[in-house]
Protein backbone atom coordinates (compact mmCIF):
# COMPACT_ATOMS: atom_id res chain seq x y z
CA UNK A 1 0.00 0.00 0.00
CA UNK A 2 3.09 2.46 0.76
CA UNK A 3 4.14 2.00 -2.48
CA UNK A 4 1.30 2.70 -4.59
CA UNK A 5 0.95 6.12 -2.67
CA UNK A 6 4.97 6.85 -3.28
CA UNK A 7 4.02 6.49 -6.82
CA UNK A 8 1.24 8.63 -6.83
CA UNK A 9 3.07 11.43 -5.77
CA UNK A 10 6.14 10.82 -7.65
CA UNK A 11 3.75 10.76 -10.51
CA UNK A 12 1.87 14.25 -10.30
CA UNK A 13 4.70 16.49 -11.04
CA UNK A 14 3.55 20.44 -11.46
CA UNK A 15 1.08 22.48 -9.74
CA UNK A 16 -2.82 22.09 -9.78
CA UNK A 17 -4.74 25.09 -11.05
CA UNK A 18 -5.84 25.46 -6.78
CA UNK A 19 -2.51 25.64 -6.18
CA UNK A 20 -2.11 28.57 -8.39
CA UNK A 21 -5.01 30.24 -7.12
CA UNK A 22 -4.32 30.21 -3.68
CA UNK A 23 -0.78 31.65 -4.34
CA UNK A 24 -1.59 34.29 -6.44
CA UNK A 25 -4.59 34.68 -3.50
CA UNK A 26 -1.82 34.62 -0.61
CA UNK A 27 0.44 37.01 -3.16
CA UNK A 28 -1.93 39.84 -3.30
CA UNK A 29 -2.89 40.20 -0.08
CA UNK A 30 0.20 40.76 1.05
CA UNK A 31 1.11 42.95 -1.85
CA UNK A 32 -2.03 45.03 -0.98
CA UNK A 33 -0.90 45.21 2.77
CA UNK A 34 2.48 46.10 2.16
CA UNK A 35 1.37 49.06 -0.76
CA UNK A 36 -0.86 50.08 1.71
CA UNK A 37 1.96 50.46 4.67
CA UNK A 38 3.91 52.36 2.27
CA UNK A 39 1.61 54.54 1.25
CA UNK A 40 0.34 55.81 4.80
CA UNK A 41 4.07 55.98 5.52
CA UNK A 42 4.69 58.42 2.63
CA UNK A 43 1.76 60.39 3.43
CA UNK A 44 2.61 60.69 7.24
CA UNK A 45 6.39 61.94 6.06
CA UNK A 46 4.91 64.46 3.66
CA UNK A 47 2.84 66.20 6.71
CA UNK A 48 5.60 66.32 9.25
CA UNK A 49 7.70 67.67 6.42
CA UNK A 50 4.95 70.30 5.26
CA UNK A 51 4.50 71.29 8.92
CA UNK A 52 8.08 71.30 9.75
CA UNK A 53 8.14 73.61 6.70
CA UNK A 54 5.34 75.64 7.92
CA UNK A 55 6.78 76.30 11.71
CA UNK A 56 10.34 77.67 9.72
CA UNK A 57 8.18 80.24 7.60
CA UNK A 58 6.52 81.26 10.89
CA UNK A 59 9.74 81.80 12.60
CA UNK A 60 11.39 83.87 9.96
CA UNK A 61 8.17 85.98 9.30
CA UNK A 62 8.22 86.75 13.39
CA UNK A 63 11.85 87.46 13.35
CA UNK A 64 11.62 89.57 10.78
CA UNK A 65 8.33 91.39 12.28
CA UNK A 66 10.85 91.80 15.27
CA UNK A 67 13.36 93.75 13.19
CA UNK A 68 11.36 96.10 11.33
CA UNK A 69 10.20 99.61 13.24
CA UNK A 70 6.82 99.99 14.84
CA UNK A 71 5.42 102.28 11.86
CA UNK A 72 6.65 99.65 9.36
CA UNK A 73 4.32 96.76 11.37
CA UNK A 74 1.33 97.76 9.85
CA UNK A 75 2.39 98.23 6.48
CA UNK A 76 2.97 94.41 6.30
CA UNK A 77 0.66 91.81 4.63
CA UNK A 78 0.69 87.93 4.35
CA UNK A 79 1.17 88.41 0.62
CA UNK A 80 4.18 90.68 1.02
CA UNK A 81 5.99 88.07 3.30
CA UNK A 82 5.06 85.26 0.71
CA UNK A 83 6.89 86.52 -1.70
CA UNK A 84 9.75 88.34 0.06
CA UNK A 85 10.24 84.44 1.69
CA UNK A 86 9.64 82.12 -1.16
CA UNK A 87 6.71 80.67 -0.13
CA UNK A 88 5.26 78.16 -2.02
CA UNK A 89 1.48 78.62 -3.20
CA UNK A 90 0.47 75.46 -1.21
CA UNK A 91 0.87 77.73 1.92
CA UNK A 92 -1.33 80.67 2.97
CA UNK A 93 -0.46 83.03 4.97
CA UNK A 94 -2.49 85.96 7.27
CA UNK A 95 -1.12 88.18 9.36
CA UNK A 96 -3.67 90.27 10.97
CA UNK A 97 -2.27 93.61 13.36
CA UNK A 98 -4.50 95.71 15.27
CA UNK A 99 -3.78 97.82 18.08
CA UNK A 100 -3.61 96.85 22.04
CA UNK A 101 -6.50 98.12 23.49
CA UNK A 102 -8.57 98.60 20.97
CA UNK A 103 -11.81 100.43 21.85
CA UNK A 104 -10.50 101.85 24.39
CA UNK A 105 -10.57 105.77 25.27
CA UNK A 106 -7.18 107.73 25.73
CA UNK A 107 -4.80 104.39 25.34
CA UNK A 108 -1.59 105.51 23.08
CA UNK A 109 -0.38 103.47 20.57
CA UNK A 110 2.04 102.04 22.11
CA UNK A 111 1.79 97.94 21.04
CA UNK A 112 0.37 96.08 18.37
CA UNK A 113 -1.15 92.75 18.49
CA UNK A 114 0.62 90.39 15.74
CA UNK A 115 -1.85 87.85 14.73
CA UNK A 116 0.17 84.99 12.23
CA UNK A 117 -2.12 81.96 10.57
CA UNK A 118 0.06 79.98 8.29
CA UNK A 119 -1.97 76.95 6.63
CA UNK A 120 -1.62 74.05 4.19
CA UNK A 121 -3.95 71.80 2.78
CA UNK A 122 -3.45 68.19 2.23
CA UNK A 123 -6.38 65.46 0.83
CA UNK A 124 -8.85 67.82 2.32
CA UNK A 125 -7.30 68.56 5.55
CA UNK A 126 -5.95 71.57 6.53
CA UNK A 127 -3.40 71.97 8.79
CA UNK A 128 -3.21 75.45 10.67
CA UNK A 129 -0.11 77.23 12.87
CA UNK A 130 -1.01 80.39 15.02
CA UNK A 131 0.61 82.42 16.96
CA UNK A 132 0.22 85.74 18.47
CA UNK A 133 3.11 88.37 19.21
CA UNK A 134 3.28 91.50 21.13
CA UNK A 135 5.25 94.34 19.13
CA UNK A 136 5.93 97.26 21.33
CA UNK A 137 6.86 100.67 20.09
CA UNK A 138 10.54 101.53 21.29
CA UNK A 139 10.61 105.57 22.67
Amino acid sequence: MKGKIKKKLKSQKGFTMQDLIIACLIFTIFASLIGTLMYNSYYNNLRAELSANMTIYAVKILEDLDKISYEEVQTKTGTDYKEQFDIPAGYSVELNISNYGEGVENIEDIMKIINLKISYTLQGETEDFVVQRLKIKEM
